[in-house]
């Protein structure tokens, strides 16, 4: 099923085979990638592993996220490209996404010339199910984007929700969970797999585990859709930095368990400052490490933070969201900062 669901030309795809991939064993003289036999720092001169084994191996462990299941890409951008171009033929294929949402799933179909379905949110913020099914029937997409918790709303999606989207989809099902580690009591995705192998979940280092720059995105699906994604993604995508990066952030797991605490902290903390404020209309509940509020003038408060040095994102060109900025939760110290900052602003 969801090999008839792949383009022709993916599906019958010869993967290029890297030397890596094909050497298996135990050896100490490599002369067989072209390498130098040196480098300026240590391991930098070899390729990273093709398959970043070490790295899915200690996911299983930390995450519990099955090996078998797992594939790595470089952030969850290059993953999200890669299953539009397994999935999705250009000029006669679509995606589906609900606005307001994470922009790249439409900016990288735009790139592969692939349509996009906009299924716009209720007013609450909330997932419209059955209009989403309606079109889901109606336009048929090859891949549907479900962001939850959303950015940049920070609203979770019911799981049942999800599951009813993705049972009525004949297309495959994208969940993405990458602030999955700030929501309390979250229900992944991950469950669905079992009974529907056409979904998948995506999760990443950049949130919780403070490796943005590492560029690090985990791709949890069934076994047939990780042998093609394995096929497709260049064969080093993941520098062996950055492989590291991620081996250190799980091995720091109780840092980071300890970080998604502060952060929930003062995601409440904030939320009930902001909530007092005279030029605040409204605070949006939030699952993720930031928080998205409605003011007065959100172009004015932006400039004027922008003038105390403090940078937040403006998100009123998105529908639904007039009037809004999103302010991520920063250390105690940045956040202490803005709330000076904005107690002194009177240009409302």
């Amino acid at each position: 099923m969801i090999e008839e669901l792949m383009n022709p030309w993916i599906r019958n795809l010869v993967p290029y085979s890297s030397a890596r991939n094909e050497f298996s064993g135990n050896a100490d003289v490599f002369l067989d990638a072209n390498e130098s036999w040196e480098g300026f720092d240590e391991g930098v001169n070899r390729y990273p592993d093709p398959s970043a084994s070490l790295l899915r191996r200690k996911i299983e462990e930390v995450m519990g996220f099955p090996y078998q299941m797992t594939g790595i890409g470089n952030g969850s951008d290059e993953i999200i490209d890669i299953l539009i171009r397994i999935f999705c033929r250009p000029e006669k294929d679509k995606i589906m996404i609900e606005r307001p949402t994470y922009g790249t799933y439409s900016v990288f179909a735009n790139t592969s010339g692939v349509g996009v379905v906009d299924v716009p949110l209720l007013p609450s913020l909330d997932l419209d199910v059955e209009s989403v099914i309606d079109m889901v029937k109606k336009e048929k997409p090859k891949i549907v984007f479900i962001c939850s918790p959303n950015n940049p709303t920070g609203r979770v999606y019911p799981l049942s929700e999800v599951k009813k989207i993705a049972d009525e989809n004949e297309g495959i099902t994208v969940v993405d969970e990458a602030y999955a580690d700030f929501a309390e009591d979250f229900e992944s995705a991950f469950s669905l797999i079992a009974g529907n192998p056409r979904v998948c979940v995506l999760r990443t280092f950049s949130k919780a585990y403070g490796a943005a720059g590492a560029r690090l995105g985990i791709l949890i699906a069934s076994g047939e859709i990780q042998k093609v994604f394995s096929k497709v993604k260049p064969p080093y995508n993941v520098s062996y930095p950055s492989l590291l990066a991620g081996m250190k952030a799980l091995d720091g797991k109780k840092s980071v368990d300890k970080r998604i605490g502060e952060v929930r902290e003062r995601r409440k903390d904030l939320s009930s400052f902001l909530s007092k404020l005279p030029y605040v209309r409204k605070v949006f509940p939030s699952s993720a490490n930031f928080v998205l509020v409605r003011t007065l003038d959100a172009s004015a408060l932006y400039e004027y933070l922008l003038s105390k040095g403090i940078v937040v994102r403006n998100r009123s060109s998105e529908p639904l969201l007039e009037n809004t900025l999103r302010i991520t939760i920063g250390s105690e110290s940045e956040m202490d900062r803005l709330k000076e900052a904005l107690c002194e602003w009177k240009d409302y």
